[in-house]
């Protein structure tokens, strides 16, 4: 399925890209305060969150600038009805920012010399929503969880992972390239600009009149297996790794994350690819809040 850029023009020779400024959603008109307070069975409270790190490492790195914005929702359609409360703030690790994460986000040592993140602050605002979405959020959580009680009880929903990208004609899933291929850009890799990025991102919607954030939250009440596939013959590294498995080198084995419901066409493809026999792995469904941990 080809997609065809926002701001191409009609002979398809140049593109127009505008500066993103805060959040520019479009709400739709029946959202007023008074169908807000009267349909409250249907309407939800979400989040996007991200965060710039000192580094990779979820345990021993540290968050140096964290961005939030809560929305409301409705869960029926994946519109936006609102736009909420929003956080942005630095904090000094300690140490002197490497000159690679300087180049890579825009932050200096001068930036987050010391400042301080109200943990107490974002852990409130966590607890006031259903859903906390980040794009790839099996690299946000670990950091947010190690500060955040409520956190690690709230269902967590990836726009990197819960969004069927390339079924809709994009090549890549990073998030600068699928801004740009909606018509817009940001500064660097900023927090709460990252934030408005992914949250104007999602309120577009697809070939089926469908919002992004739609297909987001429902895969996010989707129950997940981790499909571990032990004793995998050598020969078949590259079937797995085409297929998605990535290795784990300290446990030596292949292993994804995948829809629960999914599961048989998965054990059946592993049976007759990768083990041309029966499925010699070991499945482990994952609690809805444990997604991404």
């Amino acid at each position: 399925m080809a997609f065809r850029w926002i701001g191409k023009s009609q002979d398809g020779n140049t593109v127009t890209l505008n500066k993103l400024v805060e959040c520019p959603v479009t709400f739709p008109e029946y959202a007023t305060d008074t169908w807000l307070n009267t349909n409250q069975d249907i309407v939800r409270k979400g989040m996007v969150l991200d965060v710039e790190t000192t580094g990779l490492n979820q345990s021993e790195d540290q968050v140096i600038e964290i961005g939030l914005r809560q929305f409301d929702f409705n869960k029926n359609t994946g519109e936006i009805l609102r736009l909420g409360k929003s956080y942005s703030a630095f904090q000094d690790p300690g140490r002197p920012l490497s000159p690679e994460i300087i180049a890579l986000t825009g932050i200096t040592d001068a930036d987050v010399e010391g400042k301080k993140i109200d943990w107490a602050l974002v852990d409130q605002l966590i607890s006031e929503t259903c859903l906390v979405i980040a794009h790839n959020a099996k690299f946000d959580r670990p950091f947010i969880d190690r500060k955040s009680k409520t956190s690690t009880e709230r269902i967590w929903g990836c726009s990197f992972k819960q969004v069927d990208w390339n079924a809709k004609g994009f090549t890549s899933p990073k998030l600068e390239l699928l801004n740009i291929y909606h018509g817009f850009f940001t500064d660097s890799h900023r927090a709460l600009n990252d934030v408005d990025a992914l949250l104007y991102l999602l309120s577009h919607k697809d070939g089926n009149d469908k919002t992004y954030l739609l297909e987001l939250t429902s895969n996010a009440k989707r129950m997940m297996t981790h499909m571990i596939a032990s004793s995998a013959p050598f020969e078949s590294k590259e079937h797995l790794k085409t297929r998605g498995y990535s290795w784990d080198n300290t446990n030596r084995f292949w292993s994804k994350v995948i829809f629960k419901d999914d599961v048989k066409n998965e054990v059946t493809w592993l049976e007759d690819t990768v083990y041309c026999g029966p499925f010699n792995g070991i499945q482990r469904d994952i609690a809805l809040m444990d997604n991404f941990k």
